[in-house]
């Protein structure tokens, strides 16, 4: 489960850098807002399941 969780978490920083260079190439805010928004909440979901993982 603890490598679930750090492998989502690299994940989402792997969408919130592609989310940078997106915004820098294309200039298109809301794209770049968007993807950060995705990041941020698979990072979320990493954190939580590291979470649950060491309850059990």
């Amino acid at each position: 489960m603890f490598y679930f969780a750090k492998s989502l978490q690299a994940a989402a920083m792997a969408v919130t850098a592609l989310a940078l260079f997106v915004g820098f190439k294309e200039g298109s805010m809301t794209k770049e807002l968007t993807m950060l928004g995705i990041g941020v909440v698979i990072f979320l979901i990493g954190r939580l399941v590291e979470q649950y993982g060491n309850r059990g």
